[in-house]
């Protein structure tokens, strides 16, 4: 009996320190290097100038703005306090939080706020839609910016909370020195729980945890709440190889990789050490921009609708992303289950025409001049879409120029708005919460379109506070949309990351759902 009753004692005592095992090891912790594989590397992580979501990954632990999105994409206080908004709706207050230091040990104040708002209202990408309606910005007192409008401008906090384009917080010396050139990474001075340490060109970015980070007080959520850096580092490869970001995941040489083709999920799926992500809500859409500025396609809206006829989006999909698990086909600009979705205009989309795209080519007289398509190689998805594309557009009669680059010469060429030498231009974007801080309705995004009809409309939706009438005023445009073609939809695609099972912290789960891109404070490794 006593031989029996000391082995229930030692089996009792053997359970609970399983179970105080496992309950800590999901407990947070601190410490270790947290290794990020990201598919490209990043041409600057001056988020005021740069929309590419490559950069907002390391960009958005070291920079922080006014305001930043929850879960749900609701914009909540970040670097501000609190605000209100004149019964009017034209002057906006915003009380500034005590005690933020910036990364150099500076305390962020009004005036580092002001001068930053300031350089993203002239030089930003996202900020002319907002900045067009702004008379007077200023800083009262240490811990206050007051912005003037001549008129409402409903989605203003939307605006202050997008990070890609967006205006992201620096020290007053910084953007004074910088104007409109990019931030040098050595003077990457922000707020957030990371700072910069360093950027070895064709290898990695480095940051390390800040130790007198500000958190807010209230819950985490998405990429706004309490942000807590669990690791010492943060390191983010550049790995353009697919299967190297893969098989660093499954070896742990890599916690985290971006970008994986879906086609590559059933190399993973019985790995007990690697947990897949799939970020379908939001998707990211594949998309063909047009030249609206200065081409052959510029406004002859009947060659483009030629175009939008000819095209077969299932095989255009199926060549992007493999398995239909990874894809969808819908028209829409925002995908299903999102507050904006709508089929208004996308009768248009996915006819497979071939008959009315040949009558439309005879119509708007083309006469078999090269339609000039470019697309980088190295974004592997597009690069396959794109000879999908050449060959249907081809098959009605079209001739066409494909010219493909690597990823820095494709975008400069893309962005290249003095002299923008291509018709079509593959690429990608991701959800926006507000139809406002869509990039193809930005006249200075590359595509450029800004034809009166659109610029009437984009005018007419700012101003608008009500959801159903901004909602059905995002409809006209939809059907603008379809109408002129400033770009082509091919579908809602869905991402497939790979994080390590010992990462502790619950991202990718219904807690922390996978965002536009991934964040990395609040994990902590097992």
């Amino acid at each position: 009996m006593k031989k029996n009753g000391l082995i229930a004692v030692l089996l009792t005592i053997s359970l609970l320190l399983i179970a105080t095992t496992a309950v800590m090891a999901d407990e947070p912790k601190y410490g270790g290097t947290f290794n990020c594989a990201l598919a490209s590397e990043p041409g600057t992580l001056d988020m005021q100038m740069t929309t590419g979501v490559a950069a907002s990954i390391p960009a958005r632990h070291v920079l922080e703005g006014l305001f930043a999105f929850d879960a749900t994409y609701t914009p909540q206080p970040m670097l501000a306090e609190s605000w209100e908004l004149s019964a009017d709706g034209t002057v906006a207050t915003f009380h500034l939080r005590h005690g933020v230091l910036f990364h150099n040990g500076q305390e962020m104040t009004s005036a580092d706020v002001l001068a930053s708002l300031e350089r993203w209202g002239k030089y930003g990408l996202t900020s002319k839609a907002l900045w067009s309606h702004v008379t007077d910005i200023s800083a009262p007192d240490d811990y206050t910016i007051v912005i003037t409008l001549d008129q409402p401008f409903a989605p203003m906090t939307t605006y202050l909370a997008n990070i890609y384009g967006g205006p992201v917080i620096y020290p007053k010396s910084v953007v004074e020195a910088a104007g409109d050139q990019p931030i040098a990474p050595k003077d990457l001075i922000g707020t957030g729980p990371y700072k910069f340490v360093e950027w070895k060109a064709g290898d990695y970015i480095l940051l390390e945890r800040f130790d007198k980070y500000s958190a807010v007080s209230e819950p985490a959520s998405g990429f706004a709440g309490k942000k807590v850096a669990y690791f010492d580092k943060l390191q983010f490869f550049f790995v353009p190889e697919d299967n190297a970001r893969l098989v660093g995941v499954q070896f742990g040489t890599y916690d985290y990789a971006v970008n994986i083709p879906s086609d590559l999920l059933s190399t993973v799926k019985d790995d007990k050490n690697v947990v897949p992500i799939i970020t379908n809500h939001p998707p990211i859409y594949p998309i063909m921009l047009v030249n609206n500025k200065k081409s052959l396609l510029a406004t002859n809206y009947t060659l483009k609708q030629a175009i939008l006829a000819a095209l077969d989006m299932t095989p255009i999909m199926a060549a992007g992303y493999g398995d239909p698990t990874f894809w969808s086909l819908d028209g829409s600009y925002f995908a299903p289950g999102i507050r904006w979705y709508t089929t208004a205009g996308t009768e248009l989309y996915n006819q497979h025409d071939t008959a009315k795209a040949k009558r439309l080519m005879k119509e708007a007289g083309y006469n078999g001049e090269p339609i000039r398509m470019i697309v980088a190689q190295d974004m592997t998805a597009q690069y396959n879409q794109a000879l999908v594309v050449k060959d249907q557009l081809e098959k009605v009669g079209f001739k066409v120029d494909l010219q493909v680059y690597d990823k820095a010469t494709f975008f400069a060429r893309r962005n290249n708005v003095k002299d923008p030498q291509w018709e079509l231009a593959f690429s990608y974007y991701s959800t926006t919460p507000d139809p406002s801080l869509v990039l193809m309705l930005n006249p200075n995004y590359a595509g450029w379109w800004n034809t009166p009809e659109i610029q009437k409309l984009r005018e007419e939706l700012n101003k608008i506070t009500d959801f159903k009438a901004r909602y059905a005023k995002w409809e006209e445009i939809m059907r603008l949309w379809y109408q002129q073609v400033p770009a082509i939809k091919f579908g809602d695609a869905y991402q497939l990351h790979l994080m390590r099972a010992e990462i502790g912290g619950g991202y990718g789960t219904e807690a922390r759902p996978p965002m536009l891109s991934p964040y990395f404070w609040n994990s902590w490794r097992k």
